[in-house]
């Protein structure tokens, strides 16, 4: 687990107390007998002393169990060096200029503008507690933190605690922005030295702003310096990290360290109807090209300039991941020839919006030749990766046109990196290979009751008529001698274990009696669930998987969460090898997430996401032959997914019960299922239908820690090698 910096320092500190406590205590009980009602006194004392230790650290540990459920806790350090920008963090606001030097940051404000440097793993937050350390060398320096920031300067909202000073002297500052205006909610003296350092802590959940601040060295107060409910409050998500001026003198400001914790949700109070999850998304967005000429749909751009510079806009908020697949083609007398390597033009990967993105992306074309007055090409965005509202393309024209002006603006927009998935905590349940058991009742023995363990079946039973499959879930527990081998324990010649969910074209037909009457089955599909494993199951969580996938034509392996009730359902990733349109090869996958009134079988919002992994930065990347690493992390506000560590998707958390306190939880299950025409006379036979999985977990989500992927494409292939061969 992953705590704020100062709270193992505190331990650490209270330890050698009591160690040196105790160690008084032994010399005492030495003295000789003369010395008894001494003795006693002074042990009255120090079991005193040792209580008021005893009350330290369970101050402390109370403090950990508070952030225990936090989602995700981290902190940075600054012990870079680089002695440049930091990684991680981004300008917004007024631009102000900040260092990282191996163990603090460092900005050097000469006026009074409004500035915030965000932490970008903190993008899209909106309940949060905060702890920084400030050095500062001027009275004049003020620095502070701020949280639910979103805007551009001039236009900021959101709030600002800040150290600060009065007429009267130093003190600590509290304000709303909105849209600009500043509004003042608190401004009281604080005794802080013109150099020294400070901490401060800020905590924000719903409208109440809570602020504490102390010397670095005094202990830290017990109760919060300041404590308001905003009657007017920010309420939307957005960016939180430091702020710093100078009130109008140059002056020298460091942070030396920070931590947070996003904080978990209040209770809902049933004064306000909480949004349904089907209706989080709200309106998807469409990318809106901005042309030099409207009406001919076209970008200009002058005589010899190589670079075409295209700005896309959304035209609604950025709420889940969104792809966009830019191209360029040949336009008849048009004078320039594309030819058949897109990536020359328009680079080696697809363009990512994330939430909490600017609407706003620059996209360049390298024109590579022909770059004379009168040349020109079409240039496309297609939308059919998921994200949008609409899967049709947005098409436009570039044009080489005297007297032209295209250039990319000094300030671009703000993208934010894709997170890095970093584990801190055990895990509260883990897959063996070896050792896991299951059965068709999901209990050992394949008895009734006692003992549970994955269950080797789909929770309603054994066949999927609603979506079309042909395969029959089978398992050796119901058909001893008919199945093939449907679920194994395997060893791959480089002598790793892995479980076997095996899709195939069974040895002989088998009658079942399916929905509507007896139906003959030709083919087999696989399973396995943790439906009745509590261990595995939560609201929220983590869950993750080590597999290699089946890759024959119109199998459908996946790895997912489900509830008792569907939906809901959360498609960490499936290969649909063929079986909806085009499927070329192992680097495709997709997430998807099903919302709907919990239970009712009735879908009202899907978020599917279809991506090529190596047009995102996953370097050779290919799910038939390589094992590869898929989590997800769900917390009650967000799911992402991730490949290798690395985020592929985020989504508001649709995949949830509409009433979060009703009785529902998720689990995950593994499948390969079978999808196509003609299945009695389908050989299902172009490829392998076998998955193998070779672990799994399932971590509270306070055992992660969610922190920005700023490693430069392509990201080397997390493949666990050497590559598997049965």
């Amino acid at each position: 687990m992953a705590i704020d910096p100062d709270i193992i320092p505190l331990l650490d500190a209270q330890v050698a107390q009591v160690a040196a406590l105790e160690a008084r205590l032994a010399a005492h009980v030495k003295a000789s007998a003369q010395q008894d009602a001494d003795l006693a006194a002074r042990i009255e004392g120090v079991q005193a002393a040792v209580s008021r230790v005893d009350t330290g650290l369970t101050a402390a540990l109370g403090r950990i169990g508070a952030l225990e459920e936090a989602a995700p806790p981290t902190a940075d350090l600054f012990e870079d060096g680089t002695g440049t920008a930091p990684r991680g963090w981004t300008q917004v606001w007024h631009a102000l200029s900040w260092i990282e030097k191996g163990g603090y940051l460092q900005a050097q404000p000469a006026s009074g503008a409004r500035t915030l440097l965000a932490c970008d793993a903190l993008n899209g937050t909106r309940d949060l507690e905060m702890l920084a350390l400030f050095t500062f060398a001027e009275a004049a320096g003020y620095a502070g933190l701020a949280l639910r920031a979103s805007g551009a300067a001039g236009a900021e909202t959101g709030y600002r605690v800040m150290f600060s000073t009065n007429p009267a002297g130093p003190s600590l500052q509290v304000a709303r922005f909105s849209a600009g205006v500043a509004t003042g909610l608190s401004n009281v003296a604080f005794a802080r030295s013109a150099a020294g350092d400070y901490w401060l802590r800020v905590r924000l959940v719903g409208a109440t702003l809570s602020w504490k601040a102390w010397a670095r060295g005094a202990a830290e107060p017990a109760d919060w310096t300041g404590s308001l409910t905003d009657p007017s409050p920010v309420t939307g998500a957005g960016w939180a990290g430091i702020c710093a001026s100078g009130a109008n003198v140059a002056v020298t400001l460091r942070c030396q360290q920070i931590s947070w914790a996003v904080l978990p949700r209040p209770a809902d109070t049933g004064t306000a109807a909480e949004t349904l999850p089907w209706d989080l998304l709200g309106t998807l967005p469409l990318p809106v090209i901005a042309f030099d000429d409207e009406a001919a749909r076209t970008v200009h751009v002058p005589p010899g300039q190589r670079h075409a510079h295209v700005k896309v806009t959304a035209d609604q908020p950025i709420r889940m991941t969104a792809i966009g697949r830019p191209s360029v083609s040949n336009v008849n007398g048009g004078g320039m020839n594309v030819g058949g390597d897109q990536a020359l033009w328009v680079g080696d990967y697809w363009a990512v919006w994330r939430p909490g993105d600017d609407r706003e992306m620059w996209l360049t074309v390298d024109m590579q030749y022909g770059r004379a007055a009168g040349n020109r090409v079409a240039f496309s965005i297609a939308t059919d990766m998921g994200g949008w509202r609409s899967a049709a393309p947005v098409t436009g024209f570039i044009e080489i046109r005297e007297g032209a002006v295209n250039a990319l603006p000094a300030t671009l927009p703000r993208h934010r990196a894709p997170m890095r998935l970093t584990f801190t905590g055990s895990p509260r349940a883990s897959l063996d290979p070896a050792t896991v058991q299951w059965s068709d009742t999901g209990f050992a023995g394949n008895a009734a009751t006692g003992t549970p363990c994955w269950r080797a079946r789909l929770a309603h039973g054994y066949t999927q008529d609603g979506n079309g499959e042909v395969g029959l879930y089978m398992n050796a527990d119901v058909w001893p001698t008919q199945s093939a081998a449907p679920h194994a324990r395997v060893t791959d010649r480089q002598g790793r274990k892995a479980i076997r969910l095996r899709s195939c074209r069974l040895p002989a037909p088998v009658t079942f009696a399916a929905e509507g009457g007896d139906r003959i089955f030709y083919h087999q599909a696989s399973a396995l669930i943790a439906q009745n494993l509590p261990e595995w199951r939560g609201k929220t969580g983590v869950w993750t998987a080590r597999c290699m996938t089946a890759s024959r034509l119109c199998s459908w392996p996946a790895f997912w969460l489900l509830a008792d009730g569907w939906p809901p359902e959360l498609d960490i990733f499936e290969h649909f090898n063929g079986i909806y349109g085009s499927w070329p090869d192992g680097g495709w996958s997709t997430c998807t997430g099903h919302s709907g009134p919990y239970g009712g079988l009735d879908v009202k919002t899907r978020t599917p996401l279809k991506f090529d992994l190596r047009k995102l930065g996953f370097a050779s990347f290919d799910a038939y032959s390589q094992i590869h690493d898929y989590a997800a992390y769900v917390d009650r506000d967000w799911i992402y997914a991730f490949v290798d560590g690395i985020e592929v998707y985020c989504t508001p958390n649709i995949a949830r019960h509409q009433s979060w306190d009703a009785g529902w939880s998720l689990y995950p299950m593994f499948d390969v299922a079978a999808k196509f025409a003609n299945p009695s006379s389908y050989a299902y036979a172009d490829g392998s239908g076998d998955m193998h999985v070779y672990g799994a977990a399932h971590y509270a989500t306070s055992a992660v820690a969610l922190v920005p992927c700023t490693d430069a494409r392509p990201w080397p292939n997390g493949r666990q090698l050497p590559d598997p061969t049965f």
